[in-house]
């Protein structure tokens, strides 16, 4: 088991990671800039690494460097950017420090948005429909041409995104050019990539989660579904474990394609297949997302099953000790993001 986790994170997420690991005995080490200096996850850390400016969380190489001056043995990621960055895993483990989360090759591949839905098409199972491959945004002709094959209303995504950042919805051609503008200037920011892709827009829908725990001896399993379905500003608002518009044949059914997608990429560690089910009640894999979300919670508090603990042993290579027919799901619960608007525009200001 590990003696020491940095945490590349703050914030709720960080308090939630140290609290676990004071239950297994492991110290951690905080990051933190100048406005984190009376937060919560500062005053709970063993030990705390004052960082520059709030722009060296995102440091791959500065954070890789801390972890090996602290001799940390893992760095958990909690659920920001770097969750997702192979480069970030990958750099760890090379400096023989472990990553708490999907390995490197795993990241990689399902980050390759439309390589994984023409993978999980051609193993049969539904997907939304999408352009065949990432635009250039300043091949407009080509955009252009692929909204219409697609058919208005379509939806603009990054090829690298997620959180809805770099994502726009286009209800008419007149719109497309400026909403493309817009989205991959925000990708281009938040994800290094300006690339794009469309995808055909299912209104109204419904958003599923399906969460996965997967070891590294090949044991995947489902903790059950959640519903995101309000969403504001490309924000989930609210969320509710188990999702109460599926019937139990659709439940059954959706979380057996999503066992069967993440076994597809040999998935590891803790992570989420996402789908869409439409007004005729049909589903259609979107996406899946390699780390821990915000609604975690939803799910532990469902099953009793601690995440963050069940990534940290996964990491450290223990098997899991269930199989499917044991998680235990026990009532249902909900989740809200409590925000404010500031001059038209939605602002997080706090999540319960």
């Amino acid at each position: 088991m590990f003696k020491k986790i940095l945490i590349a994170n703050r914030g709720e997420i960080a308090v939630r990671i140290i609290r676990t690991c004071r239950e297994l005995g492991i110290e951690t080490v905080a990051l933190y800039d100048e406005s984190d200096m009376d937060s919560l996850h500062v005053r709970q850390a063993d030990f705390c690494v004052r960082l520059p400016s709030p722009e060296t969380f995102l440091d791959v190489t500065t954070i890789v460097q801390i972890a090996l001056a602290y001799q940390v043995d893992a760095v958990h990621p909690g659920y920001g950017f770097l969750a997702e960055s192979a480069t970030f895993a990958k750099q760890l483990t090379e400096a023989g420090i472990t990553f708490i989360g999907p390995p490197a090759e795993v990241i990689t591949a399902v980050r390759a948005k439309v390589k994984v839905l023409d993978a999980v098409r051609a193993a049969g199972f539904p997907t939304v429909t999408h352009s065949s491959e990432c635009l250039d945004v300043h091949d407009l002709a080509t955009i252009r041409a692929n909204a219409l094959q697609l058919g208005y209303p379509v939806v603009v995504k990054s090829c690298k995104g997620g959180r809805g950042r770099g994502e726009r919805l286009v209800r008419q051609p007149e719109q497309l050019e400026t909403a493309v503008q817009r989205a991959s200037a925000e990708a281009k920011a938040v994800f290094g990539s300006n690339q794009i892709y469309l995808e055909r827009a299912l209104l109204p829908a419904h958003q599923i989660g399906v969460q996965l725990l997967g070891d590294q001896h090949g044991h995947l399993i489902h903790l059950g579904d959640r519903d995101g379905s309000i969403i504001v500003g490309n924000q989930k608002i609210i969320e509710e474990a188990p999702s109460p518009i599926l019937n139990e044949s659709q439940r059954k059914e959706i979380l057996a394609t999503a066992l069967a997608i993440g076994r597809m990429f040999n998935y590891q560690n803790v992570g989420t297949v996402e789908f869409l089910l439409d007004r005729n009640g049909a589903f259609f894999f979107s996406e899946i997302k390699a780390r821990i979300q915000v609604e975690h919670s939803l799910t532990e508090m469902v099953t009793g099953i601690d995440l963050v603990r069940q990534q940290i042993l996964i990491a450290a290579g223990e098997p899991l000790p269930w199989t499917q027919e044991e998680v235990p799901f026990h009532g249902w619960a909900m989740m809200c993001r409590l925000n404010a608007q500031i001059r038209g525009k939605l602002a997080q200001s706090a999540v319960d």
